[in-house]
């Protein structure tokens, strides 16, 4: 699956942004009601049991590698042919076992349509029944169509001690016509905030996150260009804490790069925000980065960011590249990262990872993740490591989990422990093992991860979720 396709027209021309409010659809003044004639809802209700599909479900498959036992099976069926189940899911607060997840559908190329949401009050051993959820569906209002939480649902908050409340950053986006009849098409992006006193029961809407000059949000100028053209922010990663309090979250958001020859174009970079709690204002006062940049001689762009804390004390800054559009002939596909050591207010420059020997690793333009076990102390990264060359965002697999040797930062290789590869029994050579979710389990402290393999069938976009647990070993 392409990584956020309407990103592409974004990356090249600013002037494409996509417009994103979080403050309740109701509190923003967004129309709730759907014109005209809607596409048949695609739903667990509905779903079509394919026989070998069913008779898989309830099997466990189980791999060893260095850091422990994966096991993996079937979590969602594809709903029909020719239909993508996609999950995200985790804890509804900072504390305690109750889960939620939601299910899109994708039948077009990045378009997560007909969101369900259920709930479990015991760590995932019982279910609620699939219910709608207007919060993440996709809403036509007649000549363009608006979706909270892009693309899946909504990240997971971060608890900021201080003002003792969850704090969640989310995306809005808008798009030309209806991307479930269409595509995705003239896609605005813009990011929000908001946040919680009673661990996710209830949230307060916060505003439009900026770092620039620009017109504030409202419902008219969601596709006003003037709106659009500025404050441009995507996210749907993660939040952490910052030292003395507050939070801060990264976002994909358009940059200047000088080059060699001293030309300045705009490319796709990242910038990260501090938000700090003003207890007089009840709100938090927001603060944005210089800009995580690269030259395009070593990626087109910088995308996808995720956030860890090292035991030093830094910032981590994980980023997905592609040597799609580079200006060096054969450049190879690498993943990048960067490094903060004032909270987030300047970084390093993007440096590919290495292994903790030295050596340079091939990877697609894919995302990667970060997590710290609760059961090693370890810091882990998640992603996609190629036996060679890449061309853009292709090979997506093997997808890896690995040991950050944190004094570098680098990938530990003696650590890399295969969470899934392309089987040709199980999938055809375009297999995606990307774009997916993970988190830690409160009860086992093991890693559970969600991912749709897009590419299993013919059809790229016939895929079933999977559910995969690493089990790693004591140390």
């Amino acid at each position: 699956m392409a990584v956020v396709p309407c990103l592409a027209s974004f990356w090249v021309d600013v002037r494409v942004v996509l417009p994103y409010a979080l403050v309740t659809t109701v509190a923003l003044g967004l129309a709730l009601h759907a014109s005209g004639d809607e596409p048949a809802r695609i739903s667990q209700a509905s779903a079509m049991p394919v026989p070998e599909l069913q008779a898989e479900l309830g099997k466990v498959y189980v791999s060893k590698g260095p850091l422990g036992t994966v096991t993996r099976e079937l979590y969602v069926p594809y709903p029909r042919p020719n239909a993508s189940s996609v999950l995200t899911g985790g804890y509804c607060g900072h504390r305690g076992l109750r889960r939620y997840e939601v299910l899109t559908y994708q039948v077009f190329d990045d378009v997560y349509q007909d969101a369900e949401r259920r709930h479990s009050d015991d760590n995932g051993r019982t279910w609620s029944t699939w219910q709608p959820d207007a919060d993440v569906d996709i809403t036509c209002t007649g000549d363009y169509s608006w979706q909270r939480f892009p693309p899946t649902g909504p990240s997971e908050p971060c608890y900021d001690r201080e003002s003792r409340r969850l704090v969640q950053p989310y995306s809005l986006v808008s798009f030309n016509g209806d991307p479930r009849r269409i595509g995705l098409s003239g896609c605005n992006y813009h990011t929000f905030w908001r946040t919680s006193t009673d661990d996710g029961a209830t949230w307060r809407e916060g505003g439009l996150v900026r770092y620039e000059d620009g017109p504030d949000f409202t419902p008219k100028v969601i596709r006003e260009p003037s709106f659009m053209a500025t404050n441009s922010a995507v996210h749907y990663y993660n939040t952490i804490r910052l030292r003395g309090g507050g939070v801060v979250f990264a976002a994909d958001t358009p940059a200047e790069v000088t080059g060699p020859d001293g030309k300045r174009e705009l490319l796709a970079g990242i910038r990260c925000f501090m938000g700090k709690w003003d207890p007089k204002a009840k709100e938090y006062r927001w603060t944005a980065s210089a800009p995580v940049t690269i030259p395009r001689a070593l990626s087109g762009y910088l995308a996808k960011p995720w956030l860890a804390r090292l035991r030093s004390g830094a910032l981590l800054l994980d980023i997905r590249g592609t040597n799609h559009g580079v200006t060096t002939p054969n450049a190879p596909g690498r993943h990048w990262y960067a490094v903060s050591r004032d909270e987030g207010r300047t970084w390093s420059r993007a440096t590919d990872w290495r292994y903790d020997d030295g050596e340079q690793f091939y990877s697609p333009a894919t995302m990667a993740k970060l997590a710290r076990s609760s059961k090693t102390g370890k810091l882990y990264w998640f992603g996609n490591i190629s036996a060679g060359p890449t061309t853009g965002n292709s090979p997506r697999y093997p997808l890896y989990i690995a040991e950050v040797e944190e004094s570098i930062p680098a990938l530990r290789r003696s650590t890399l422990t295969v969470i899934d590869d392309c089987d040709p029994r199980r999938h055809t050579p375009a297999v995606q093992f990307s774009n997916f979710y993970v988190f830690e389990n409160r009860e086992t402290d093991d890693f559970e991860l969600f991912l749709s393999p897009y590419g299993q069938y013919t059809n790229v976009y016939q895929a079933s979720v999977y559910h995969y647990t690493t089990r790693l070993k004591p140390t």
